[in-house]
This record gives structure tokens, C-alpha cells and sequence, in this order.
């Protein structure tokens, strides 16, 4: 095999309480930053007892989280400035993947004099990032650990995958007790577009043995703590799980990379406002049916993570028991099958098919697909 060489420098805490913990991540540090925040984390009072942490520990927080209904670009160009204005030395991201990518992207920017219209142009900032620490709350980021990020355009509508320098992560905090503020079903979702990313990630063409350890872990974990979530929605086990999952998906996926659904999923959601989650957890049974195809060993291997797998049936019944389980628990949720459930125009999904194609995640595809490709698995989701 070809040599192997993999760098995460980012400081990672998992477990109860993990928020108490970021001052240590601080020590002997920044005095004040920048808080990206969720805007949609008012009711679980995440942000409130973040605050109190890090007020307490006598540091200055400027809070932005003005992202609600607005491009991400947008976003980002205004709290790029605020950062430069206070000159705040260190950035933290709290929330969902729209807010830890836009706080990625100040942290990437704020340092010199690249405009985040120019990145997207395809002039990235040269500059050493600021500290970055983030805080997810919604289960899942396939660009957790490798520095990469998907921003709407403000100019265009659509969505655009950038890749920050490697490492540009300086502390990841996974706390099960952060995971909420997200109804039953939304949890369920987050869970499920979770675990797309983690298979994308173990039948990708760039998987190697670290990501196939971490990525075949992090299924499992999702599946089982969706299946906690369905029976038992107040159930602790199922936050600690996905915390896990979280970490481990972003692990794996840091030396191997998400795929097909994931670039659909973001696409969608940049043009059309549909949520993420709930656009993966259409997608996914009609993904797994693909990779079933073109992979079936793979699917084949997760396959008991989903369901009994009779030891002796082949790798495309196994597959085909895996798809079918994923069916069942979709059917127990009663959310939406199809993309048209959401109203989208299919007409118009050509141009979501030309976006998803771009992203340079999809080089690395278990079979080469192009535009054609990609539009054709979006009619069959459709």
C-alpha cells in the first residue's frame, strides 16, 4: 500500500459536561472573540450557558449569530469585519453546520485582506488562520475535522465548497448535553444525514484503513442511537452516541471524503432553503441502493449494523436487507420520501446537478459520474 501520513491537530473533548472544559482549551489565552452562534439555539440555552462559562473566566464576547434567512457569504462578510474591527484573536462557532462553516470561514479570513467573494472566486486567503474552537449541536459535519466548508453565495444562490488550510481547527468540543433544542423527528433527521456522510465516506474511492475503522464505528453509532431516539426520544445514551458518531465520522471523513448525497443535500438546501437533514434522510435509502451497486462489498460489510444478516447470503442480499432495514425506520418517522414531497421544480434541479458536480469532493466517487449522472440520480429521488 502507498505510504500513509494524517495530521488533526485540533483538541478534541467528547463526553458529558465537555462545555465546562473549553476554558482549558483558553488557558493563558484570548481575553475576547468572536461567538458565531446558532440563531436557532435560543430554546435549549446553549449559547446562555456558553456565555456564562466563558464571562465568568473574565472573557469579552462579541455574539453574532445574524444568519437567519440570509446567505452564509453574507454572513461571513459581515462577521469577518466585526472580527477585524475588534480585533478579537480567537473565533468560536456554536451551532448547526451553517454556523461552525461560517465561523470557519472568519477564522480563515479575519487575519488579512481576502473578501470572501474572492475565495469563492478562487483566491483563498494566504494568511495564518485565527484559533478556531467549535462547538457542534446538531449531530453531524462531514468537514469537521479536514477544514473544509460549503457557504450559499450571495451573488449566485448557490452553493460553494471552499477548503480552508488543513488544521485550521483548533478544538473541537462534542458535549451530548449541547446536542438539542432539535424536535424528535429534527434529531432523527440530523442522525440519518449523519450517518450519509459516514457511509459516503467508508465507499468512497479515497477510503483507507484509519477511515474504514472510524466510519464503520461511526454507522453503527448513528443507527443505534436513531434507533434509541425512536423508541425512547429522552433517552441520554442516544446524545452520547451521536457525539461519538460526530467525532468519529469527522475522523474518518478527514482522509477520506463525503460523496453524492452530500453534495445533492448541500445543493438543494444553498438554492432552495430545504434543510439539510431532511434532504439526506430522502436521499439516503436511494444512495445506499447506488452504492449497493457499485460497492457491494462495502454495503454488504455495514449491512449487520442495520438489521440480522444471514452469514451465509451473498454481498448483494445483504446490501439489499441493509437498504430495505433503512426503508422500515424511515416508514417509523413518517417524513417526507421524495424530493418532490418538498415542492422542488425538477427542471430546475439540473442546475443543482451542475452545482453538486463541482464540489471537488466528488472526484473521489466510487465510479466517475458526471452532470448526466448526477441528474439522473436526482430523478430517481425525485
Amino acid at each position: 500500500m502507498a505510504d500513509f501520513r494524517f495530521h488533526v491537530p485540533a483538541d478534541c473533548f467528547i463526553g458529558q459536561d465537555a462545555l465546562y472544559k473549553l476554558p482549558l482549551v483558553l488557558e493563558g489565552g484570548a481575553d475576547r472573540a468572536i461567538l458565531v452562534a446558532d440563531p436557532g439555539l435560543g430554546e435549549a440555552k446553549t449559547t446562555e450557558r456558553l456565555t456564562a462559562i466563558l464571562e465568568g473566566r473574565g472573557m469579552q464576547l462579541i455574539v453574532f449569530d445574524d444568519m437567519a434567512e440570509r446567505p452564509s457569504s453574507a454572513a461571513v462578510e459581515e462577521a469577518v469585519a466585526l472580527a477585524r474591527g475588534s480585533k478579537a484573536p480567537l473565533v468560536i462557532g456554536l451551532g448547526g453546520i451553517r454556523a461552525l462553516h461560517v465561523a470557519k470561514a472568519v477564522a480563515a479570513l479575519a487575519p488579512g485582506e481576502s473578501s470572501v467573494d474572492g475565495w469563492m472566486d478562487g483566491e483563498p486567503p494566504v494568511r495564518q488562520s485565527l484559533p478556531l474552537v467549535l462547538v457542534p449541536t446538531s449531530y453531524r459535519d462531514p468537514f469537521l475535522l479536514s477544514g473544509g466548508l460549503v457557504l450559499t453565495d450571495a451573488r449566485s444562490g448557490g452553493a460553494s465548497f471552499l477548503q480552508a488550510r488543513r488544521g485550521v481547527e483548533t478544538a473541537v468540543v462534542l458535549d451530548p448535553n449541547a446536542l438539542g433544542g432539535l424536535s424528535n423527528k429534527a434529531a432523527a433527521a440530523a442522525l440519518l444525514d449523519g450517518a450519509m456522510g459516514a457511509i459516503e465516506g467508508y465507499a468512497s474511492s479515497r477510503e483507507g484503513f484509519l477511515s474504514d475503522m472510524a466510519l464503520k464505528e461511526a454507522v453503527g453509532l448513528y443507527i443505534r442511537a436513531l434507533d434509541v431516539t425512536l423508541q425512547r426520544p429522552e433517552d441520554p445514551q442516544a446524545r452520547m452516541d451521536a457525539a461519538r458518531a460526530c467525532f468519529l465520522s469527522g475522523l474518518g471523513l478527514a482522509s477520506s471524503s463525503p460523496g453524492l448525497g452530500t453534495a445533492i443535500s448541500f445543493a438543494v438546501n444553498a438554492r432552495w432553503g430545504v434543510p439539510k437533514a431532511n434532504l439526506a434522510a430522502v436521499i439516503l435509502p436511494y444512495l445506499l441502493e447506488s452504492l449497493s451497486r457499485s460497492r457491494p462489498e462495502k454495503i454488504a460489510t455495514l449491512a449487520p449494523l442495520f438489521c440480522e444478516v444471514d452469514p451465509d447470503e451473498g454481498a448483494a442480499g445483504a446490501a439489499a436487507r441493509a437498504v430495505e432495514s433503512m426503508r422500515t425506520r424511515l416508514g417509523l418517522l413518517k417524513i417526507p420520501s421524495r424530493l418532490k414531497d418538498f415542492e422542488l421544480p425538477l427542471e430546475r434541479l439540473v442546475e443543482t446537478a451542475e452545482t453538486a458536480r463541482r464540489f471537488d469532493f466528488m472526484n473521489f466517487l466510487p465510479r466517475t459520474m458526471t452532470v448526466d449522472d448526477v441528474f439522473d440520480f436526482i430523478k430517481t429521488v425525485y
